[in-house]
């Protein structure tokens, strides 16, 4: 099925946005800006309902390759962003939101990945945290990003800048909050008990089968 980019519908409405708002000579930052929250707020949508979707399969040895593709991919996202921003004029909080293409694609890369990963981390956090220990430096780029998606949190909307928190929390990048608990943690917990004991069966059954059988031999 063919899926239309978000770079490609937010370019497609800005035109449509700029056209019908000339006569009223609004600010043309602001409504990009304004048309990225609600796009951003899809994309996080899409994001959710993928990662539900991965939680379905029952296989974590398929959770952990999966977890390391993303990994892979996100952090070398996140970095080669960094790299444009920074060197950009763009300042959070102080600078309009970029209408330059490459500007704004870092700044949406480094949200939306950072967002990603810190939602995998909740519903995956014994693998991500494993995936992370692989690679040091993908855990200093995860913190940068999310120290960077809190200086842009205008932008974001509550649920996730609640999950950049709950994520930094888990990984123990802040002191937790007293009463902070990761409500997936204990799901999957309980997920690969089953898992082990499920394994555990077939192969009693396997060993079962192989074992000595009694012959007629009258």
């Amino acid at each position: 099925m063919f899926k239309v980019s978000l770079k490609f519908i937010f370019l497609t409405l800005l035109l449509i946005l700029d056209h019908e708002n000339d006569a009223n000579e609004i600010n043309e930052s602001e409504v990009a800006e304004q048309l990225y929250k609600k796009l951003l707020k899809r994309q996080r949508a899409e994001q959710l309902a993928a990662i539900k979707s991965f939680q379905k399969i029952k296989n974590s040895d398929k959770h952990l390759q999966m977890v390391t593709l993303i990994a892979e991919k996100v952090f070398t996202t996140i970095q080669d962003s960094r790299a444009i921003i920074e060197s950009s004029p763009f300042i959070p909080g102080v600078s309009e939101f970029p209408l330059d293409d490459k500007i704004r694609d870092a700044l949406s890369n480094i949200i939306e990945n950072t967002a990603l990963f810190s939602e995998i981390i909740l519903r995956f956090p014994d693998i991500s945290i494993s995936v992370l220990k692989t690679n040091n430096n993908w855990d200093i780029i995860l913190q940068w990003g999310i120290a960077y998606c809190y200086q842009v949190k205008y932008l974001l909307d509550d649920s996730t800048i609640k999950v950049l928190s709950l994520a930094s929390q888990e990984l123990n990048h802040v002191p937790r909050d007293p009463n902070y608990i990761n409500p997936y943690r204990k799901s999957q917990e309980e997920e690969e008990r089953l898992e082990e004991e499920e394994r555990k069966l077939r192969k009693k059954k396997k060993k079962l089968r192989k074992g000595p059988r009694l012959h007629d031999e009258f």
